[in-house]
């Protein structure tokens, strides 16, 4: 997917009401479940409740994140600067791999922010240093979009600040 096709795209999810609509609603949802658990005393609303609030959980940490980059993508800031990306690979419990996306964020050849990425879909990511355009909001402290020449990546959770920043 090419890197126009990812900004619409992203665009589109970040600002649409079915984001607004997704966090609360899925916690309607588990409450529903346990009174139905409650009421009925059948253990199998508890189960799908467990399964929805950890889905609601993982909705609750990465909303935040895609509203803000759509946000940084339409009116934020854009500030040259690179990102040094690291793939961690690794297995869960039924032996599937999968692979994390970390990356340093630097400006001036000053180190800034560590930050966990977002899976990038429809495109590879290459490890290394990559020049990149950040992209800067009012009201949040880190880069909440990283526009590459391949592609964009934002955070999956809230970035850390790299040991020695100045900023």
């Amino acid at each position: 997917m090419a890197l126009d096709e990812q900004i619409a795209e992203l665009t589109r999810m970040g600002s649409g009401k079915i984001m607004h609509l997704a966090r609360p609603g899925v916690l309607v949802l588990t409450a529903g479940l346990v009174l139905a658990g409650a009421i009925t005393c059948n253990p199998v609303f508890y189960g799908i409740a467990l399964a929805s609030a950890l889905i609601a959980f993982a909705i609750w940490q990465i909303t935040p994140h895609i509203s803000n980059a759509a946000r940084g993508l339409k009116e934020g800031l854009k500030q040259d600067g690179a990102v040094e990306i690291s793939i961690h690979q690794w297995t869960d419990a039924e032996s599937n791999r999968h692979d994390s996306y970390w990356g340093l964020i630097s400006m001036d050849n000053q180190p800034l922010w560590q930050m966990e990425f977002v899976t990038p879909q429809n495109w590879q990511l290459g490890e290394g240093k990559h020049s990149a355009q950040l992209a800067f909001i009012r009201g949040v402290a880190w880069p909440v979009v990283v526009l590459t020449s391949e592609g964009l990546l934002y955070p999956r959770l809230k970035p850390r600040r790299a040991s020695g920043a100045q900023r």
